[in-house]
Parts: C-alpha cells; structure tokens; sequence
C-alpha cells in the first residue's frame, strides 16, 4: 500500500493508493470519519480491484481549510485525485456524506464513473418521498433551531479517557468494539493546543457540510445519474416510512438500480459490523453489473 498527499482543488489530502489489479474502486468514508472505516473492507477487494481510500478535506489527516465543503466542491476534490492517479474511471462506494459525493460524481462526471454504491438512506433534509417540499420561512425557522442546538465535541484529558467514550457511543449504536473500530477511533484522534483530545475533525468543517447538506435536492443527482447504483441503506432507515418513500422515488429516476439492505445494519456503519457481507453484495452487484 503506497500512502500520498496530493494536493488537489486548495486542498492536501491523506491518500492510500493499493496495487493496481484491475479496475479503480474508489472508497468515501462518513461525515467526521476517516479513510480508516475501509481497513475491514480492503482485503476482500485489493486482490480484484484497484483501491484507492483517501480522507475527505476536514477529516482524518487531510487539511482542513475553513472552505470547501459542499458535497459539489468534495465531489470535485475526487476528480482531482483521479486526475493525479491517472485514473480515467472508478467505481465510487460511499457512506453517508460519501455516498452523497458519489451521486454528485456520477451527476456531473458521468464520463469518469463506472457505478457508485451509496450506504445510507438518501433522503432530502427539509420534505417527504424525494421532494424538498417545505416553504422558505418553515425551512429558515427549522434551519435556526438546528444551529442553535450545534454543541463543539467534547475533549478529553487522555486518548486512554476519549477511547473509552467513543467505544460507548459505538456500543450505543450496535457497533461491536473490535481492533477495526479500535484502528478508526486511533486514526480520528487529535491533540488540541491545552494538550487535550477529540476527534480529528473540527466541528466547525461538519457546521460548514450541514449548511449545505440542509439544502441538497437529491432527486436533482438522481435524475442526470446513468451508471448503475447499488444504494445500501440500513435496515432501521427501510422501515421508516417516509426513508422507504425517498428511496423507490429516487430509484425510479435511476435506469440501473439495486437495493439491498443487510440484516443488523446502522447507518454508515455497516462496514464495521458486516465487512464479509457489506463487501460481498458490492462484488455481487460488479458481477451482474457487467
């Protein structure tokens, strides 16, 4: 595995770049994660693929500008990466934020995109069944109470101290602590100036992504996309009513589409709980793909 800083659209960003096997498949961690959630994932596809993880701007061991962070502009962020790996088309995989950045690559570069798989329900923020459909003042009302309710993360005296939080989160949301979740967490750890501990991206760059995340359209991305998509949301966010409602309206605008959701799942973490099962639907979908 080669690792690189690639400077790229104002930004350096952390990248893993594996041997060169065969196609580029090109891994897009969460919102406040790190190229990281992908190391229980590498092996079932270095050996097929060409992998390629990096960290998004403002998370992980990439820079952290005070800009940049629509999913349009990290979308863009990817091209350049391609670009300086002489990459000429991947399959995208994202979860969460990185699969909303994979229906931003597959709308505005469909030449450079084979398919993309999007883990986590898509649904726009402000409205119901694919449509952003609230009035200006209810979304600008709705839009200062969430602002108002924005807490810093917390710090922590020792990493030993922050570890021991973040394992607690993760159990709270059925994710088994386990060395991969142990390997993130390490990797999504920084030292602030009084010497004390939290997570590796500020919350000011994840401020920056909702502000723009609180006015995506999706069925805008959906509706330009003509690779094939393989969208993975959980089994929590199905049998949510108004979720399972974007979802079919979305796929309908798709001309290759799939979706399959994994028994046990959360949102964005499937790759930590279920890696066999999480990589073996995604080479399942390549396979009748071609």
């Amino acid at each position: 595995m080669e690792r690189l800083r690639v400077r790229v659209n104002d930004v350096e960003l952390e990248v893993n770049q594996y041997p060169r096997n065969g196609q580029t498949v090109l891994f897009l961690h969460f919102s406040s994660g790190n190229l990281a959630q992908w190391n229980g994932i590498v092996p079932y596809f270095m050996d097929r693929y060409h992998v390629v993880t990096l960290d998004l701007r403002g998370h992980g061991k990439s820079e952290k500008p005070k800009t940049g962070y629509t999913v349009d502009n990290m979308a863009k962020d990817v091209v350049e990466v391609m670009n300086h790996l002489g990459i000429a088309k991947a399959h995208i995989v994202g979860s969460s934020l990185g699969g909303e950045i994979a229906l931003s690559l597959a709308a505005n570069y469909p030449d450079r995109i084979l398919s993309i798989v999007a883990e986590g329900g898509i649904q726009n923020y402000f409205g119901e069944n694919g449509v952003h459909d609230l009035a200006e003042e209810e979304v600008a009302h709705k839009k200062a109470e969430l602002r108002a309710k924005k807490q810093d993360y917390p710090r922590y005296n020792t990493i030993s101290e922050k570890i021991e939080a973040e394992q607690l989160y993760f159990e709270q949301c059925s994710v088994q602590w386990n060395q991969q979740v142990e390997e993130f967490d390490k990797y999504n750890t920084t030292e602030t100036a009084d010497g004390r501990y939290t997570r590796s991206t500020p919350k000011w760059v994840m401020d920056e992504y909702l502000e723009d995340y609180w006015d995506l359209k999706f069925e805008k991305y959906f509706e330009k996309i003509s690779c094939p998509v393989l969208m993975l949301p959980s089994e929590e966010e199905l049998e949510s009513e108004s979720m399972r409602a974007s979802i079919e309206h979305y796929v309908k605008l798709l001309k290759v589409n799939k979706v399959v959701s994994i028994p046990g799942g959360s949102h964005a973490f499937v790759a930590f709980q279920y890696p066999q099962e999480f990589s073996q639907e995604i080479l399942d979908f390549y396979i009748h793909m071609i």
